[in-house]
């Protein structure tokens, strides 16, 4: 389905339409730093005006909730960790399991900072990344550690945006996330720029064979994985087209 027919179908059904969101890199340009990432200006008025008009508006991230929270409008769902913790109508969850993992994690950072420093760290609480953006040099060393370090924890490791990142070993993604938060919505968008947002295309590629309206929107950059582009079925130049889309989809609905 092209762009033009699925803003039709908003339209026509927006009490049933879902828009799913990436943060970094959509709602917030990419920063050198982990912790420099800050929501558009316009971008919260936008959502809170989709959520008036739609079935569900919802933010998906790799990021944590606490992160998320004071910039997104409590009245925005958060999904934070790849689905391990989320806020839902103000009140923040953790998923139970997840919790085991806590000190593990924990004292894995203190080993990644002796090991790195503490610019390139990111405790998450309940995931730990380690960021190479700007020294790729270091890449290579850092997928070393960060490899052994999941053998030895049972930690798993996966591959993020110039970052490696050690997650507990529960079968939770943005794919798993999208496909429990979008049941009964048609049409349903999600818009991502990075590899962390393939399984939420692949969610929606369940969602399209069950008969549900999808679109896999790419939020192009100088990072955006040609795996991502590729698959998107609109692309969209950075989180200034990204902004624009969703004022687009507001104004249609409005």
């Amino acid at each position: 389905m092209m762009v033009d027919d699925l803003l039709v179908s908003f339209v026509a059904t927006p009490s049933t339409a879902g828009v799913f969101l990436d943060f970094d890199g959509v709602l917030a340009d990419i920063t050198h730093t982990s912790n420099g990432a800050v929501v558009r200006p316009e971008v919260p008025a936008l959502l809170l005006c989709l959520q008036a008009r739609l079935g569900r508006v919802t933010i998906i991230s790799g990021r944590p909730v606490d992160y998320l929270a004071d910039m997104i409008p409590v009245e925005i769902d958060i999904v934070g960790l790849y689905g391990l913790e989320w806020r839902v109508g103000g009140v923040n969850h953790t998923l139970d399991e997840a919790e085991q993992w806590r000190d593990v994690v924990s004292d894995l950072t203190d080993a990644a900072i002796a090991e790195f420093g503490e610019s390139v760290v990111e405790h998450k609480g309940l995931s730990l990344t380690v960021h190479y953006r700007g020294d790729s040099g270091r890449a290579e060393s850092m997928g070393r550690w960060v490899d052994a370090q999941s053998a030895r924890t049972g930690l798993e490791a996966r591959s993020a945006k110039q970052s490696y990142e050690l997650h507990p070993q529960i079968s939770r993604d943005k794919g798993t996330a999208l496909l429990e938060l979008a049941e009964s919505l048609d049409p349903v968008v999600f818009m991502g720029d990075d590899v962390g947002d393939l399984p939420a295309f692949d969610g929606l590629d369940v969602l399209a064979s069950r008969g549900v309206s999808t679109l896999r929107i790419g939020v192009l950059s100088e990072e955006s994985p040609p795996s991502l582009l590729e698959r998107a079925d609109h692309v969209v130049d950075g989180p200034e087209g990204a902004e624009t889309f969703l004022r687009r989809v507001c104004d249609l609905v409005g």
